[in-house]
């Protein structure tokens, strides 16, 4: 039955009807067009650049597709015809694209949600990136290493993820081991002291001390301070340095791991040379 009616159609004024369905689609096209550049200028001051990509292109396709349909409505084409060709294919498409539509519903979700937008930096698992592109069905991260690393959405919507660059600011910590000899308030006073002159660290919030645990071979302290998230890099090594410096300044010795042995006063070691 479907046969026989694409013949009859194909039979009368075919010229007319390719033409209608050519303006129709041209018209459509134009239209879209025009749709995603309007809403790009209203929306870009509202919306992020992910926000106005996902309105323009949902635009464009919906438009154009209403714009085929209508040219097929007025060439003459049963639609019912196609739409229930369409509804058996969409079966069979529908199975073997799975994985393709669960990486779209979810480029949709984060698009609407927003953990990160092109440009911030993210750990997803063991993978560190910024955010080059987030398509509809992946991202796309650069690694300090100058890799590109595609995360399908899916693994996305999936994993945690750490959005390093959200946020101006960033608290730093340093643990430092220092002998059981050393005098805690002492210690407290030469770290604070220290990194409260360095200009990179900023002094509200202030560095905070704070003692961590006893461990094997020295008591663990910590300092943590607040950066601004561009210098942390350099804060970071500013710290450090100037812990080192301030601590040996005051007489106070960082503690390396050490073991002590201890033998029973009836034992003796047997001591070999070779010559």
């Amino acid at each position: 039955m479907t046969s026989v009616y694409f013949i009859d159609f194909f039979k009368q004024d075919i010229v007319i009807r390719i033409a209608t369905i050519c303006l129709a689609l041209l018209i459509g096209y134009l239209l879209a067009k025009a749709s995603g550049r309007a809403i790009q200028r209203g929306l870009a001051h509202r919306l992020d650049a992910h926000q106005v990509e996902l309105f323009r292109r949902f635009s464009f396709y919906s438009i154009l597709i209403l714009s085929i349909l209508t040219g097929l409505n007025e060439a003459g084409i049963n639609l019912s015809v196609l739409v229930g060709a369409a509804g058996v294919a969409s079966v069979a498409i529908g199975f073997a694209s799975q994985t393709t539509m669960s990486n779209l519903i979810s480029g949709i979700f984060m698009l609407l949600e927003r953990p990160f937008v092109v440009g911030d930096t993210i750990k997803v698992g063991q993978t560190v990136g910024e955010v080059n592109s987030l398509g509809l069905l992946s991202t796309l991260l650069r690694t300090p290493e100058n890799m590109m690393v595609r995360i399908p959405n899916e693994a996305l919507m999936k994993s945690e993820i750490t959005n390093v660059t959200r946020y101006p600011l960033r608290r730093l910590e340093i643990v430092v081991g220092i002998s059981y000899t050393a005098d805690i308030s002492a210690v407290q006073k030469a770290l604070v002291e220290c990194l409260s002159a360095l200009a990179v660290i900023r002094k509200s919030p202030a560095p905070e001390f704070a003692f961590k645990s006893f461990s094997d071979s020295a008591m663990q302290v910590s300092i943590g301070f607040w950066v601004e998230r561009e210098r942390s890099v350099e804060a970071l090594t500013l710290a450090a340095d100037g812990i080192k410096k301030s601590l040996e300044a005051a007489d106070i010795e960082m503690s390396l791991p050490q073991r002590s042995l201890h033998f029973a006063e009836d034992q003796r070691l047997k001591v070999e040379v070779f010559s």
